[in-house]
């Protein structure tokens, strides 16, 4: 927030290196949050800026950033050359800290290579230029000393430096480098084969990080908690963390690719703009050359009304020469209205084409804003139970799993699965209405058998909670409407009420026939609604909340049942107070016995604008 807010007052102040040095902050934040595809694209804003305006030290910075991101996604050779690159910069203007921080991170991408005598040459190197008072910019150095130690073998060696380095952070209070001092003593324990000894500091390695929210650095602390696991024996928890190795391990591989793409999108702003300049610079010699056939024509008007003064004192001279000269004017007049229509002209079609530009790429920003919800919503809660099965799979393979406590594993996984499958449906149905393909087939429908279906299919996710239903659903409500639509609807509301309903909760569904619809109610005994969610709840920005169960959602339920209703003729609307339980509403249509057209609107073609 607060970077946003310096690149947007850096840009009414026309401070151009101010400019670069909030874009590079707010890569900084994407970077330590594991955001590599937003880091890049910041980072390269801020060195088009610093190249441009020739800010050395800015220079050196940029390409140390970027020189990380490569780093991270294994690209080593363009690492080391942008490494250089900044600590030859820093060398010229005598930086001394950069360049310590150009070496140790150059010994960084060397230990990843697992050259480590050169690794730790680099490292021990650029720890020796930071002075007694620069102690926290010595933070990442100390534990990168400490990792090459681990690695080499000499553990005693790796807790001196990780002991330091934690000492420092926590005296600065920086909690990213306390994360790392921590992963470090842990790393060194393992080496010495001392896995109970390292535990705690594995723990709570992982626990800061995922305050921090970072992505890459939570995968490696996932990994080593798996390993520490397995090697005491405790399955149970290794499987817990190779699932949150894997779920993070995606991220990172996206954001790999995402780099790239970050790369030619750089290279495309720079196209686009010369392209922009190019179209000003065609339009700035358009309007010179109106200007100019302007001037020309009122010079030529000029010469010709001297002319006309010149006719008017040889009047005598005769009227054949008269004519030809008013001939003359008039086709000369002729041509600049020619030349003025041809320029008006182009210039409507050079607005023509702005214009319709412009179109296309809303239509484009619209079209990818719905592909990155549908996606956002796979990645995040589609692939969590297929992750979860990956992770019990693989210690399955590995055999480190007794096949007696394989089966609360499984029990698990069943009711995961099952929630995916109507994630997916709802997914589906939710394309389905982007892309303007659903019809509405209205027709009479038992509702007690609807319940009835519901009840069972939703028995086993119940009795997981020990929640039991209630139901007074006369025989005699028929609704008139979709039936699968008024099935999904049924459906998720049930769904939410187990959801958000404690162990040994109730449900309660009923019905009430009025006029010419039938009102139905789904109450539940659960945790309720703030003030602040339930005036958001049908508005189109409210997003999806855990479950008493921890279960996850992908907040389109209810937008879809809203829309299915909506388009059924009928309603909803919801009454809740927080920690009192919740109560849902919709009416549909009631099937008319007594008429042969049913009461209710004409089948429709649902469009989603």
């Amino acid at each position: 927030m607060y970077g946003n807010k310096a690149i947007k007052l850096a840009q009414e102040l026309g401070n151009q290196k101010g400019l670069a040095l909030a874009y590079n902050n707010v890569g900084v934040a994407y970077d330590i949050y594991g955001n590599y595809s937003e880091a890049s694209s910041y980072y390269y804003k801020s060195l088009q800026i610093r190249e441009a305006i020739g800010d050395s030290a800015g220079l050196s910075a940029s390409y140390n950033n970027i020189a990380s991101i490569f780093a991270t996604q294994g690209d080593y050779i363009k690492s080391i050359e942008l490494y250089t690159a900044s600590m030859e910069i820093s060398e010229a203007i005598h930086d001394t800290i950069a360049v310590a921080h150009a070496l140790g991170n150059l010994g960084n991408v060397y230990q990843q290579q697992k050259d480590l005598d050169r690794a730790l040459d680099y490292s021990l190197r650029g720890i020796q230029l930071f002075k007694p008072e620069q102690e926290a910019s010595s933070l990442i150095s100390l534990n990168n000393i400490g990792f090459i130690y681990s690695e080499i073998g000499e553990w005693g060696k790796a807790l001196t430096y990780h002991n330091k380095a934690l000492s420092i952070s926590r005296k600065i209070g920086s909690t990213l480098d306390e994360a790392y001092s921590l992963s470090g003593m842990a790393k060194a324990y393992m080496t010495a084969d001392k896995p109970e000894m390292a535990l705690p500091y594995a723990l709570k390695n992982v626990e800061l990080l995922l305050e921090l929210n970072s992505k890459d650095e939570v995968k490696i602390g996932a990994e080593l908690l798996n390993n520490l696991y397995v090697k005491l024996g405790d399955y149970e928890n290794a499987h817990k963390y190779l699932t949150l190795q894997n779920q993070y391990a995606d991220s990172v591989q996206a954001a790999a690719v995402k780099t790239k793409l970050s790369e030619l999108e750089f290279k495309y702003e720079n196209e686009k703009a010369a392209q922009e300049n190019l179209l000003l610079k065609a339009q700035t010699n358009l309007q010179q050359q109106m200007i100019q056939r302007r001037n020309t024509a009122q010079l030529f008007t000029g010469a010709l009304l001297l002319l006309v003064g010149a006719l008017a004192v040889v009047f005598f001279m005769g009227r054949r020469r008269k004519h030809k000269l008013n001939d003359l004017l008039i086709q000369k007049n002729k041509d600049v209205l020619d030349h003025s229509i041809a320029l008006t002209s182009q210039k409507e079609r050079l607005a023509s084409q702005a214009e319709l530009l412009r179109e296309q790429k809303e239509e484009l920003e619209k079209l990818n804003s719905v592909k990155d919800k549908l996606f956002s919503v796979i990645a995040h809660d589609l692939k969590g139970p297929l992750t979860s099965l990956q992770g019990l799979l693989q210690l399955i393979a590995k055999d480190a799993v007794p096949p007696d406590k394989l089966k609360p594993f499984m029990a698990s996984l069943e009711a995961s699965q099952q929630n995916s499958l109507w994630l997916l449906d709802n997914l589906l149905l939710w394309s389905r209405m982007q892309m303007r393909g659903l019809t509405v087939k209205p027709e009479a429908t038992e509702l007690s058998t609807l319940v009835q279906q519901n009840i069972r299919l939703l028995g086993p996710q119940a009795n997981s909670k020990n929640i039991n239903f209630a139901y007074d659903i006369a025989e005699s409500h028929i609704l008139y409407a979709d039936k699968e639509m008024a099935n999904l609807v049924l459906r998720n509301l049930l769904a939410n009420a187990i959801k958000f309903s404690k162990t040994g909760g109730s449900i309660f569904i009923d019905s009430q026939l009025q006029d010419d619809s039938v009102t139905i109610t789904v109450r539940d005994t659960g945790i309720g609604i703030s003030a602040e969610k339930l005036a958001l709840l049908f508005s189109g920005n409210s997003t999806s909340s855990k479950g008493t169960a921890d279960e996850k959602g992908s907040g389109l339920g209810l937008q879809l049942c809203q829309y299915f209703i909506d388009r059924n003729g009928g309603s909803i609307w919801v009454e809740s107070e927080l920690g009192q339980g919740s109560t849902f509403y919709f009416k549909l249509p009631a099937f008319d016995f007594c008429s042969i057209e049913p009461v209710s609107n004409q089948t429709e073609a649902i469009e989603i604008a």
